[in-house]
């Protein structure tokens, strides 16, 4: 744009709402710990100006996404999920079993009241009329990973952190029992291949595996959400809680000398008392996969 004058005139930047909305002081900063782990402190943080905007996303905005998974090693060994399309695994076994959807319809209802527990009248003012707002449908955004569609599947890092920030949902339940039952496999898998080494290839695709992930997930909605599985005391924990009890098929039962594993699921409010904690469980599965310390992904740090 030129001015009358033949010199050139700065082009007045768009009004960004979600920008201005944010503190530019605080851009991406942890707001509050959710939940933590020992090794890294904090786990699960809350985070409202994690939003993308400017150039590469460099300035402060106010985001649907408010939960972040900030441990290194849980992140790794979901990104490694996600590698093996179990999104996608998640999404067929949708269309399957209407339970499935139906919790994680009702979850965005647990996220939003969770949400609004943790931020101020003002914040939540803005949050509930540019991501709620049943006027302005095509800007709603369903849960904490932020989708267009209250059925639509996206992102296992944002369930899990939704799940862990004290907002229930189903899929982000799942995946972290999922890895407390990678971690129960890996245990015997360390003494089997101890014993016989030539094993350990074997062992590891066998775990690094979406057939036993799908497979645990059918156990989960047959027994946790359609209410088929048998129970028994959680006597670990001190409460003497009932536990549902999964069994789980194995795809490769050559590989542990058995057909199928049994596991207890651990309710939500469980997670935080585990010893040792869900980051070192997460740690230990992946050190038998890849023989080594992980190399950790830059989506340990938020956005």
């Amino acid at each position: 744009m030129r001015a009358e004058d033949g010199k050139e005139e700065t082009p007045s930047l768009k009004h960004n709402p979600y920008a201005a909305a944010a503190d530019p002081e605080r851009y991406r900063a942890v707001d509050a710990p959710l939940f933590t782990c020992v090794a890294h402190r904090e786990a699960c943080v809350l985070c409202t100006t994690a939003g993308k905007n400017g150039r590469n996303g460099r300035t402060a905005a106010v985001g649907a996404t408010v939960f972040w998974l900030t441990c290194p090693h849980l992140n790794a060994l979901v990104a490694r999920l996600e590698g093996h399309r179990c999104v996608q695994a998640v999404t067929e076994a949708m269309k399957r079993h209407p339970s499935l959807t139906n919790a994680h319809v009702r979850s965005h209802e647990a996220y939003a009241a969770r949400v609004r527990q943790l931020l101020t009248d003002e914040q939540w003012l803005f949050f509930a009329e540019h991501f709620l707002s049943k006027d302005k449908a095509q800007l709603h955004k369903f849960g904490n990973a932020a989708v267009s569609h209250a059925r639509d599947m996206k992102c296992l890092h944002a369930l899990v952190a939704q799940t862990l920030a004290g907002a229930a949902n189903p899929v982000g339940s799942l995946v972290v029992n999922y890895v407390l039952f990678l971690h129960q496999l890996t245990g015997v898998a360390e003494n089997e291949a101890a014993r016989q080494e030539e094993k350990r290839m074997g062992l590891r695709a066998a775990l690094d595996n979406t057939q036993l992930f799908v497979n645990f997930m059918e156990a989960f909605v047959a027994c946790v959400l359609n209410g088929k599985g048998e129970e028994e005391r959680d006597v670990q924990s001190g409460t003497d809680a009932p536990q549902t009890v999964l069994t789980v098929p194995l795809p490769a039962p050559q590989a542990f000398e058995t057909a199928a594993a049994v596991f207890s699921w651990r309710l939500d409010t469980s997670f935080a008392a585990l010893s040792p904690d869900i980051c070192a469980r997460a740690l230990r599965v992946l050190l038998f996969l890849e023989g080594k310390p992980p190399r950790l992904h830059k989506k340990h740090r938020i956005n």
